[in-house]
């Protein structure tokens, strides 16, 4: 994914110091000399004084930028990373999100929210509910061309007919 073209001296300073893998295949060039750059690579160029800013760019590209949503229950408000969440769903015209032993009240609309988190492996399954793909943890065919979902958090969803096509197409199946 990188590769790191500085001088033989800092290298290995600035390698351990950026926390970085380098790979034989790679799209992005991390340099402190514009003349190293690569065409057809996406070039990173940068001055060793603003290391932090480059490690922080690195995280986001590795791992995506983060989404938080606010959600309240008994105790008050809180705000969690999306990826936490297990699914959304819709009951008597609220939305909640619910986390491996939490429901929380989010304020948004579901459509809203798959809007949202369409990019953070969140795929909606029925008309009220919208489902973490990294939270499931089997699939086994049901009733009427459906799919039953066993989460993580031993809860389970049926994958409605209407999206049973859009969730074979995310998994790829």
């Amino acid at each position: 994914m990188f590769k790191l073209k500085v001088s033989k001296s800092e290298h290995k300073i600035i390698k351990e110091r950026l926390n970085l893998v380098e790979t034989i295949n790679y799209d992005y060039i991390l340099t402190d000399d514009k003349e190293l750059i690569e065409e057809g690579k996406i070039n990173i160029v940068f001055n060793s004084a603003e290391i932090i800013r480059v490690t922080n760019l690195l995280d986001l590209i590795v791992k995506g930028e983060e989404l938080n949503v606010i959600g309240s229950n008994e105790f008050g408000q809180k705000s969690v990373e999306s990826r936490n969440f297990h699914y959304f769903i819709v009951e008597e015209d609220d939305v909640f999100g619910v986390l491996s032993n939490t429901r929380l009240l989010i304020k948004t609309k579901l459509y809203e929210l798959e809007e949202l988190l369409k990019h953070k492996n969140f795929i909606r399954i029925s008309k009220y509910c919208l489902v973490n793909i990294g939270k499931i943890d089997y699939i086994k065919p049901a009733l009427n061309s459906k799919l039953d979902l066993l989460l993580k958090n031993s809860e389970h969803l049926e994958v409605n007919r209407g999206y049973l096509k859009d969730f074979k197409k995310a998994l790829e199946i």
